[in-house]
């Protein structure tokens, strides 16, 4: 029986296959895995289009930018940048910080898109059926720093503090 592939593109070898091989492969899905919870990556738009490049059923590793947890979008798009997303079963952070103040809009070809305004950060999420969504959008809150979030007087400003963590 032949190897397989997890959600994420790692290697799910089958018992006995890869002789001579499979300390190479693991120490590459090892690689994956961390990029995958711990990775920051800058990318540089140039253009109002952009793909997260993301290989299915690798051979080898290479850091990709679609399996990077936290994405930092700097440069100067000229316009809405459109950015593709790999359609996995993920989360990331996504920093928008382009220079010429352009929302970043999240999708992974077609479904439901997230945009990320100028200058905003994000964390969102791919629920690998065509669709991201911001992945703290209904967040809710009882306490901050001991303060109570449904007093009407704090209220306000446990919900500041809430969207700025």
């Amino acid at each position: 029986m032949a190897s397989t592939w997890s959600n994420a593109e790692l290697i799910l070898m089958t018992t006995g296959e890869n002789d001579n091989t499979w300390g190479d492969q693991t120490n590459d899905n090892i690689k994956r895995i961390d990029d995958m919870a711990n990775q920051i990556i800058g990318i540089t738009l140039s253009g109002t289009t952009y793909t997260l490049p993301f290989t299915n059923d690798p051979t080898s590793y290479a850091q990709e930018a679609g399996r990077c947890k936290i994405l930092d979008f700097t440069g100067s798009p000229g316009g809405t940048a459109t950015v593709t997303f790999p359609n996995k079963k993920m989360w990331y952070y996504v920093l928008n910080n382009t220079g010429d103040s352009n929302d970043i809009i999240c999708t992974t070809g077609s479904g439901t898109t997230y945009t990320v305004s100028a200058g905003r950060d994000a964390i969102v999420y791919v629920n690998g059926s065509n669709a991201i969504y911001n992945a703290i959008n209904d967040l809710q809150v009882t306490t901050i720093n001991g303060v109570i979030a449904d007093n009407l007087a704090t209220k306000g400003l446990a919900i500041a503090m809430a969207v700025a963590l």
